[in-house]
């Protein structure tokens, strides 16, 4: 009887241990996608889709370096191309693959049956009451179908300066299902061009850039930056402290405190997965919440200087100023205007 009843208390005490990892590792991927919500909140983040474009034949499309704070993306619907890098190799890409460059580098689509030396076609280009149409295709069916579009954020974002120059994703596979659908909503909207698709593609562009990192986090988690620090069991939590408190009067101290850390194994581990110092990253993320509050509040700047942490509005302005090279009130009245 004893031997049962220890076996029994021995079982129970297995599975309650496998339940509270459960829910520490639950509690822990909830955090990171409250926190990473956040950076995408504070990136001030909005889509566009700007063409579809229906090809065939040889054709090439040059695209210059876009603005500042401006990604530009790419799905293909049908058919295969090349993107194109000067000095870097080309990328095939076909039917299934989003691209999305977060820097908006200067590239070049051009057809796979087409050379260097091509004479394109002459295109045609109408807006249809969604989307810009694109066509180099008279008569005849295209071989490729392509939505090109963008994403506009705020200057420094840290979520864009941790991507890499080029994301690459498939939208058809099995383990995507909500990226499939988005991409069709968006194909299907674009393609009948009913009252108000304008708007709704719009907002499936904005949707497709969370969606997007969503699946590219899962497939190449981030080894050394902001995401990297989120993501890690313990110096999560000082992020996430940092993101939900910004006015606190942190100090490594407590910020190791958040991490149930010593001051310097939290210093040892932060350094070993980005090159910021907590200090440096609490900097990027006060500037980045400022702006945001210039943009879309109508708060004065000491109130705004109060909310991200400084007591001094000078010693604010003056960091604001190095941080995007105008002062805050600059800074509000150029993107307002």
């Amino acid at each position: 009887m004893s031997h049962r009843l220890d076996s029994l208390l021995a079982r129970l005490m297995t599975r309650r241990d496998a339940l509270i990892r459960s829910l520490r590792h639950r509690s822990r991927l909830a955090n990171l996608m409250d926190a990473l919500d956040r950076l995408i909140q504070l990136s001030r983040l909005q889509g566009a889709l700007d063409l579809r474009c229906l090809l065939s034949g040889e054709w090439a499309l040059d695209h210059p370096p876009a603005p500042p704070s401006e990604a530009v993306y790419h799905v293909v619907l049908e058919g295969t191309c090349w993107l194109k890098f000067r000095g870097q190799e080309d990328v095939r890409i076909a039917a299934g693959d989003i691209v999305m460059l977060p820097r908006g580098d200067a590239h070049v689509l051009q057809g796979v049956e087409s050379s260097d030396q091509i004479m394109p076609r002459e295109m045609q280009s109408q807006f249809n009451g969604a989307v810009t149409v694109r066509t180099n295709c008279s008569s005849g069916a295209a071989t490729l179908d392509l939505l090109c579009g963008r994403f506009n954020y705020a200057a420094n974002a840290l979520l864009i300066d941790v991507l890499p120059d080029i994301v690459k994703m498939s939208f058809a596979r099995d383990d995507v299902p909500d990226l499939t659908r988005m991409v069709g909503m968006m194909r299907r909207e674009s393609a009948e061009a009913e009252p108000g698709a304008h708007s709704i593609v719009s907002a499936l562009s904005t949707a497709l850039f969370t969606m997007l990192l969503r699946a590219h986090l899962a497939q190449q988690p981030s080894k050394t930056d902001v995401l990297a620090l989120l993501a890690h069991p313990r110096l999560g939590a000082s992020i996430i402290a940092m993101l939900e408190r910004p006015a606190e009067k942190w100090t490594i101290e407590m910020l190791a405190q958040q991490s149930a850390m010593s001051r310097a194994t939290y210093a040892r581990a932060f350094g070993a997965l980005t090159n910021d110092s907590p200090m440096t990253l609490l900097t990027r993320i006060r500037m980045q919440l400022a702006g945001t509050l210039l943009v879309r509040t109508t708060k004065s700047i000491a109130e705004i200087a109060d909310d991200v942490g400084y007591q001094s509005e000078s010693a604010f302005s003056k960091k604001f100023k190095d941080t995007y090279g105008a002062g805050p009130g600059a800074y509000r009245q150029a993107r307002l205007a």
